[in-house]
């Protein structure tokens, strides 16, 4: 898919055919690149975008990839819109078309302005809107290279050759690309806004040649005056593409309005310091390199703006070398990306021959490094041979599989988390050779989840419950998947701030404690997240304890009351229904003579050991292994090395079809998650 400034083009990739995907509405080849924010319709790009326009001109952009080449969101009336939300709304809408008019799609590519530097973060913003489209996996090309490889402009490039490539956009961009192990590798490049410029200087032809009939909607201002230079907009740049068929175009603004004209001589005059740019930039990226204008294997001209009547001219005349202009130059870099997708399949890197029998794996990633983008085989998994493991992204956007090879087996351990680098030659992952036959059930891995505070599964197993150590959020996440269920931020402000503590409170019902240095405390309905009961204590908390059977909570002051000559400690009970003081004591290690009262909550379901709800596994935590035993057969099936941590639980799910283990470190709490699979 080809996203520019002003259109979209995409294409189907299919091993003997190239499918065009058409504008549903219009049937264009090329879809219109605005967005509208409609009201309750959302987010509206393509012909949809067009449509609404006219209602709601201050809600609408004339490019969705505008704020990602800005690196900053546009207003659409009064809304904030990112460049990832505009890009990947357009990329779900073709892919959308393309599923409905040709099947399942697998993979996406895009293009990506040569202006793009490798870790500039508008290419991780195209990655990111792809993501969110459904395709983490999606591959960048850049448009100068894509334009190369377009089979249409029928230039052959020897290894080491060097092509130059002008494509004329609203950006108008000259880039300097190598051929380099076959492929088109961008050298260096320049960019400008001439594309907008001339339009707009269209724009103010028309207004100086029209003045008496469409000023007064450009001096009305609002939505009018917006609506105005946006259809002035669209006929200038109509008449400007027909310019290069024909001596001079016309076209209407309205009824009753004479046309506008245009002709070749006017537009060559209001092109000309684009031109000179052009030509200027070309010299420098091609002297940037060390070599001449002659040295060049070939010019391409692409882009909307290489119809401008004679720009080709010029910039022969201007470098001295012949300028080559492919057919629908605008689909140049479509065409070309199509062609560099055909190269896909070999984008596979086989794990390198293991030595032992549980094998460590690793590969050979082209550049010695990529990031992970994401494992296709879970741990605990089979695998055969050339399955798909792993995928990773090289430093030019480029992604490759990691397969198993010619080996076959069970990944054991995953050792590169998500967005980690995977190096050639390092370790990845663990994996056994072959399936353990004597194994009746096995243990997948599913995630590893941590927090600076603490987690409590709920008595009935059947939620996680993360909570922050300084009382700034409590999170509900679902075992299974470990998503987000519900979420509680308390925010700041008297008993929100520096302390909390996660409750089950009447009718089970899970509830947050928070309180700040000043004794202020408050109690929150995790579910609701409404504020049940508050209230101060006269004396800033030294020990904060809850009796859950009660729902009471007792805090003491150390040295806060006199008897005599002496300060002795005073405790508080409080009624956490209510809020309501019950009593005050005056003593010393008052903390002792509160039973049932404690720091953390002792409706925790996590124990150092526990069997499954069908009383067919036991799991047991300790010296840093979990260890999960049939008891049927008292053997062993499943073994594992646990984080580092202290106070190590374990627990099943309500189901018994996960497995949890907990810890804690300096750094706060762990959990691990792992699926039970059944016996075959």
């Amino acid at each position: 898919m080809d996203i520019g400034s002003w259109a979209l083009s995409a294409a189907v990739v299919q091993p003997d055919a190239l499918h065009p995907v058409r504008e549903r509405t219009s049937g264009a080849l090329r879809w219109p690149g605005g967005a509208t924010m409609a009201g309750r319709s959302g987010l509206l790009v393509g012909a949809a975008a067009e449509q609404a326009r006219d209602e709601h001109p201050r809600q609408y952009v004339d490019g969705v990839r505008r704020a990602v080449d800005g690196s900053a969101p546009v207003w659409l009336g009064d809304r904030q819109v990112h460049g990832v939300e505009l890009v990947g709304a357009a990329l779900e809408a073709v892919v959308e078309e393309a599923r409905r008019v040709y099947g399942p799609v697998e993979r996406l590519v895009l293009s990506a302005p040569a202006a793009y530097r490798t870790h500039d973060p508008r290419r991780e913003a195209l990655v990111a809107a792809a993501s969110l489209a459904g395709f983490p996996d999606a591959e960048l090309v850049t448009d100068a290279s894509a334009a190369v490889l377009d089979p249409s402009t029928m230039v052959e490039v020897p290894e080491g050759g060097h092509v130059l490539v002008c494509d004329l956009g609203a950006n108008w961009t000259a880039t300097l690309a190598q051929v380099q192990q076959g492929r088109p590798v961008p050298l260096s490049q320049e960019s400008s806004g001439h594309g907008r410029d001339i339009d707009v200087l269209l724009v103010a032809d028309l207004r100086a040649a029209l003045a008496e009939w469409v000023e007064p909607a450009f001096a009305a201002g609002g939505d009018t005056g917006v609506r105005a230079g946006l259809h002035a907009l669209d006929i200038v740049r109509r008449l400007k593409h027909r310019l290069a068929d024909v001596p001079e175009a016309a076209e209407e603004v309205e009824a009753g309005v004479p046309p506008y004209r245009l002709d070749r001589r006017a537009l060559d005059r209001l092109t000309e310091p684009a031109a000179r740019w052009l030509i200027a930039s070309a010299r420098a990226v091609v002297a940037r390199a060390g070599i001449r204008p002659p040295d060049v294997a070939a010019v391409l001209l692409v882009g909307g703006g290489a119809r401008l009547p004679g720009v080709g001219q010029i910039l022969h005349t201007g470098l001295g070398v012949p300028v080559t202009r492919p057919a629908d130059p605008e689909l140049a870099v479509l065409r070309g990306a199509a062609a560099w997708v055909r190269a896909l399949p070999a984008r596979a890197v086989p794990a390198d021959p293991p030595s032992w029998r549980v094998e460590p794996l690793s590969w050979t990633v082209p550049g010695g490094r990529g990031r992970l983008v994401r494992w296709l085989v879970k741990e605990g998994e089979a695998y055969g041979r050339e399955t798909r493991l792993a995928q990773v992204r090289t430093a030019d956007d480029r992604v490759f599989d990691l397969s198993s090879g010619r080996g076959e087996g069970i990944l054991l351990e995953q050792r590169i988390a998500v967005g980690d680098m995977v190096v050639s030659g390092a370790v990845a992952a663990h994996a056994r050779l072959e399936p353990a036959g004597a194994e009746r059930f096995q243990l997948a891995k599913r995630h590893h989840l941590r927090v600076a505070g603490d987690w409590l599964l709920t008595p009935d197993r059947r939620a996680l419950v993360e909570c922050s150590g300084d009382g700034e959020y409590v999170k509900v996440r679902a075992i299974a998947s470990g998503a987000l269920v519900t979420e509680l931020r308390p925010g700041r402000g008297a008993g929100r701030g520096g302390h909390a503590q996660v409750a089950l409170g009447p009718g089970q019902q899970l509830a947050l404690v928070t309180w700040d240095a000043e004794g202020h405390f408050a109690v929150w309905d995790v579910l609701s997240g409404r504020v049940t009961a508050s209230f101060s204590d006269a004396h800033k908390p030294d020990a904060v304890l809850l009796n859950e059977a009660e729902w009471r909570l007792v805090t003491t002051g150390e040295g806060a009351a006199h008897v005599g000559r002496y300060r002795r400690d005073v405790a508080t009970v409080w009624d956490l229904a209510t809020g309501a003081r019950l009593d005050r004591i005056v003593g010393e290690d008052l903390p002792k003579r509160f039973t049932g009262y404690a720091e953390t909550s002792r409706a925790d379901a996590f124990a150092a050991q526990m069997e499954s709800p069908d009383g067919r596994l036991r799991a047991a935590a300790l010296d840093g292994t979990l260890s999960v035993r049939d008891l049927e057969t008292e053997a062993e099936v499943f073994r594992a090395d646990l984080t580092p941590g202290r106070a190590v639980s374990t627990a099943f799910c309500h189901e018994g079809r996960h497995l949890l283990a907990r810890g804690s470190d300096e750094q706060g709490a762990w959990v691990d998650v792992w699926e039970v699979l059944q016996p075959v």
